[in-house]
């Protein structure tokens, strides 16, 4: 993944926007230039005020970024830099990047940061350098300073960067028999045949209108994690080309629109089990944020293709609930993100009613959500698994983060990402991987 993401949006977690700065730059290539502004507020996203800054080069190009996909983002795992001397040691290198300021979060201070380094070891003719909880996903600018030039190099210098597993997709294109076109990245394990297949859909803040080709697999796991984790299972990630926020709307051009996106989806998932690759009792479906109402209109739309699905963070996918009653980006006072008693009872009214022409009984779903989620409520969440539960649905389950679960995870003040700690749970990626049709 060699773009990186110029636009700060809460939908995908990024926390800061860093440029880096050091002894081998030259002043010109020091200062932050400004290129780009843009305030977006988008869906269930937050789009903050950034600049975007030109990379330090320095001429090196004997090097590589290897990166992985975090529970934050892209997150650089090691530095490599071509040398016959194999005597390096941690403390002849120093790694720098700059912080600007996230409004969101209360910072007016842009400020230079040390990234540890955690190890140096050499081999092949490289020293690898191991650096401690870097995000790449929103950096503009990364410093590397050793003891001579040929040691030292900027992030505008590394032209080969590796993400682990996010690297293993393919992205293509599919047609459906409407006409409808989608851009979709895939993995299939070595050898693949008749193998489980996760549907991943993710965050608004993953657009492409708003974000680069590839976001949608290292804005977190997402994507990753049931491979990483083991399951031997095909992986398919649909890219939207803008954030529809995949709620039911009052707008019939975007109902079918969405509407179209899922029969597209569905055929191309059919043509996976047609070709032998996919197990049709085995197709599951996961999404976050915008990307949470996303897979709940698919299973509404297609509930018999689907084994289980995982939800987090969801949108208001089947009534308008967040921004309706004022609950959307209420960062200072929780009391503002309760419903009174009286429009509890409505919307709840209003989705048990709108629910009722859709059967889900045997489509066993997980909701995750934070208790006190700024940007999607979690009444998207509870009322749903609520209803399902008292329309028939056996099979069902919820988890609810505390803000205290959501800080020890390091989701400080903003507890919208709650995908983050579902990602790292075993259990519950054990039990989507369960469920059989």
């Amino acid at each position: 993944m060699k773009k990186r993401l110029m636009l700060l949006t809460l939908a995908s977690m990024m926390v800061v926007s860093v440029v880096g700065c050091g002894k081998s730059a030259t002043t010109e290539e020091t200062q932050p230039v400004e290129e780009k502004t843009e305030n977006v507020e988008q869906g269930s996203d937050v789009a903050e005020e950034t600049a975007e800054y030109k990379p330090t080069v320095t001429g090196n190009e004997n090097v590589i970024l290897n990166t992985y996909v975090g529970v934050n983002g892209q997150t650089i795992d090691t530095i490599q830099i071509k040398t016959d001397d194999d005597s390096l040691k941690a403390e002849d290198f120093k790694v720098e990047y700059f912080a600007a300021p996230v409004a969101f979060y209360g910072e007016t201070e842009e400020k230079i940061s040390d990234a540890a380094i955690d190890s140096v070891s050499y081999a092949d003719n490289y020293v690898t350098i191991d650096v401690e909880d870097v995000v790449y996903s929103t950096l503009d600018d990364l410093l590397v300073t050793g003891p001579s030039a040929e040691l030292s190099c900027g992030l505008g210098d590394f032209k080969d960067i590796t993400t682990k597993t996010a690297d293993e997709f393919t992205r293509k294109t599919f047609k459906d028999s409407n006409g409808t076109e989608i851009s979709y990245d895939i993995y299939v394990p070595e050898n693949a045949k008749n193998v489980p297949l996760m549907v991943w859909e993710h965050g608004g803040g993953e657009v492409l209108a708003t974000s680069y080709e590839g976001a949608n697999l290292v804005a977190n796991r997402g994507a990753v994690a049931w491979i990483e984790g083991g399951y031997n299972t095909a992986v398919i990630s649909v890219q939207y080309p803008d954030n529809y926020s995949f709620g039911i709307t009052e707008k019939p051009e975007e109902n079918k629109l969405m509407d179209a996106y899922g029969t597209a989806k569905y055929e191309l998932i059919q043509s996976l089990i047609k070709d032998g690759t996919v197990d049709a009792s085995r197709v599951y479906i996961s999404g976050v944020s915008s990307g949470g109402g996303a897979a709940i209109r698919m299973v509404m739309q297609y509930p018999d293709t689907f084994a289980a699905a995982l939800i987090s963070s969801a949108k208001d996918t089947i009534v308008p609930i967040s921004e309706k009653y004022g609950l959307a980006y209420q960062l200072e006072d929780e009391s503002k993100l309760d419903l009174s008693d009286k429009d509890y009872a409505d919307v709840y009214s209003a989705m048990e009613t709108a629910m009722k022409d859709y059967d889900l009984k045997n489509v066993p779903i997980y909701f995750v959500h934070a208790e006190h989620d700024q940007i999607c409520t979690r009444y998207a969440s509870t009322m749903l698994y609520d209803i399902l539960k008292n329309m028939g649905c056996k099979n069902n389950k919820i988890k609810i983060y505390s803000d205290d679960e959501m800080e020890a995870a390091g989701q400080h003040m903003v507890y919208h990402a709650s995908w983050a700690l579902a990602f790292e749970d075993k259990d519950i990626l054990d039990w989507v991987y369960a469920q059989h049709k």
